[in-house]
């Protein structure tokens, strides 16, 4: 197995985190923005925010996906992986689309109204569940079947 450095398996252990942090940090900007007068400010951040997400995102799948053949999978673990590779490819597609659908609203639009703001919040929350749906799994793999932490047990004959 090549290691990435000497303390980090591969690039997802370090990515991973990110996206979850800025899209969750996106979809709380939201709703900030639902409670404002005049939101545009907050949604151009949130919008900054998803694009930022969003690329993470991306490079947290390609990099999970070459991660997977090099970490020590247990079989009980493969039924997971093949779940969690299947919603974060939910994700990828989701958070690629709400956020290209962001910049185009807000180049097409520029001031959000009332129920475009409500609607980008409803939005963001729905991907928030696909996000967190994503992330269960994943924690589910490191911390109750070690992929990626935990070495194989070499058998003495």
């Amino acid at each position: 197995m090549t290691e990435f450095a000497g303390w980090a398996p591969n690039p997802h252990a370090l990515i991973v985190h990110l996206p979850i942090g800025l899209l969750v940090t996106a979809a709380v900007a939201d709703l900030v923005a639902m409670l404002r007068r005049d939101p545009s400010t907050v949604v151009r951040v949130s919008t900054g925010l998803y694009i930022a997400g969003t690329v993470t995102l991306v490079a947290a799948f390609l990099t999970g996906r070459s991660a997977a053949p090099e970490v020590y999978t247990p079989g009980m673990a493969q039924a997971i992986v093949a779940r969690h590779w299947d919603w974060a490819l939910w994700c990828v597609w989701y958070f690629g689309l709400l956020t290209a659908g962001r910049v185009g609203l807000q180049l097409a639009a520029g001031v959000p109204r009332r129920t475009s703001t409500v609607g980008l919040a409803v939005a963001g929350l729905a991907g928030l569940v696909l996000l967190t749906n994503t992330a269960e799994l994943g924690g589910r793999l490191v911390y109750q079947h070690g992929v990626g932490v935990a070495a194989p047990v070499a058998r003495n004959p």
